[in-house]
């Protein structure tokens, strides 16, 4: 009897154990099924880093208008100084949380005293110099009776510090898919007060058509200022660092 039930749990033990394992691979140490931790929160994109800037560049944020210059308008929709505000605040938070330095030209209404459109660009070029910013980037918005649309860039003339950042920035805003793209203009800068004084470097953009549907829809959605600041940080970190 006992040797009848040495036999059967041999039996079982070939059964279920042994005969399994036979032909088959060792399981890899590697292959090791993940368990979950509670006390481990789940990464998301916004936990990566933001590459961080290495010169600490000083960079002077200068939405047009302010005050009582609203700017270019349309019925029942923001304003032009209203939404460059906005996009000028969004671009300075992710400029900063990349490492750079920022400072405005203005807050909101809170505007420097001044006489005239030139006058008030030239104002607040001296605040920028005043300030030792290393870039001024200045934004600016257009209209049109059409429902022409697009961004443009316009800067200085020979100044290698700018050639590569201007490319860097038609190319960084145009992967966000926002608009067309009317190209960069370095021979009529003289026409700008904010881009006349070429000793300190100095980029007008302007962003868009306020008068276009879509250039203002994506221009006044937070979600899109948040591309635009993102891709112009990312233009600031590959060419200033």
């Amino acid at each position: 009897m006992k040797r009848a039930v040495l036999f059967l749990l041999a039996a079982l033990f070939i059964l279920l154990v042994i005969e399994p394992n036979l032909g088959g691979q060792p399981m890899a140490k590697e292959d090791k099924v993940p368990v979950y931790n509670p006390d481990e929160p789940l990464q998301t994109n916004e936990d990566v880093e933001t590459p961080r800037s290495r010169s600490k560049a000083l960079i002077y944020i200068d939405p047009a208008r302010g005050g009582s210059d609203v700017g270019y308008t349309i019925d029942n929709q923001q304003s032009e100084k209203d939404l460059l505000m906005q996009l000028a605040v969004t671009i300075g938070s992710a400029l900063e949380k990349a490492g750079y330095q920022v400072e405005y030209s203005r807050w909101y209404d809170d505007v420097p005293a001044c006489s005239s459109e030139d006058n008030c660009e030239t104002v607040r070029l001296e605040q920028a110099k005043a300030d030792q910013a290393d870039y001024v980037l200045s934004l600016a918005m257009n209209q049109d009776s059409s429902l022409h649309r697009g961004f443009s860039i316009f800067t200085q003339p020979n100044n290698p510090q700018l050639d590569d950042l201007t490319k860097e920035l038609a190319d960084q805003i145009q992967a966000t898919s926002y608009s067309r793209f009317e190209g960069i203009d370095t021979d009529h800068y003289d026409s700008f007060a904010i881009l006349k004084d070429t000793s300190i470097p100095s980029i007008l953009l302007q962003v868009g058509y306020i008068t276009n549907p879509t250039d203002y829809s994506k221009l006044s959605d937070t979600k899109f200022q948040t591309r635009i600041a993102n891709a112009i940080t990312q233009a600031f970190l590959n060419s200033v660092d």
